[in-house]
């Protein structure tokens, strides 16, 4: 939305609610989206995947940035341990009690798949998913094609 005023232009933008399972934009409207530390939340994630793939136009792009769910069980043990013990401390310390709210992050990595059963999730609407991984799988940047 743009502003008229007599001495200048002001943009406001425009803000639109929604939820992952039912994005309120029209088929193929968006060149690419982007999830930081937010796409685990979702409720249902394969309906997630497919309603991001509808509104991006052909040969958009999809990129993912978050916490890994390491396929190696001795290494995903330590990244839930890291989340679910170690980081809520660490984050008291830092930042107060503000810091609690980061003891919720490991509720939500509980549910997040594996790092292959996600990248398998992705190639089910995207022709070609990238994956890289930090932190032995536990921190992940992913591109997915349309």
């Amino acid at each position: 939305m743009l502003k008229n005023t007599s001495t200048h232009f002001e943009k406001t933008p425009d803000l639109i609610n929604g939820v992952f399972e039912h994005i309120p934009f029209k088929d193929e409207e968006f060149d690419a989206v982007l999830c930081g530390y937010s796409l685990r939340d979702a409720i249902n994630l394969r309906i997630a995947i497919s309603e991001i793939h509808r509104v991006l136009k052909k040969n958009g792009r999809f990129v993912i940035v978050d916490l890994g769910k390491p396929d190696e069980a001795i290494i995903r043990l330590g990244v839930s341990f890291y989340l679910r013990f170690i980081l809520p401390i660490l984050a008291l310390v830092a930042g107060g009690r503000l810091g609690l709210k980061f003891g919720t992050l490991y509720g939500t990595y509980k549910r997040w798949p594996q790092n292959k059963k996600l990248e398998k999730l992705l190639l089910e609407k995207f022709s070609k998913v990238e994956f890289e991984k930090d932190l032995m799988g536990g921190a992940i940047m992913v591109a997915a094609y349309k």
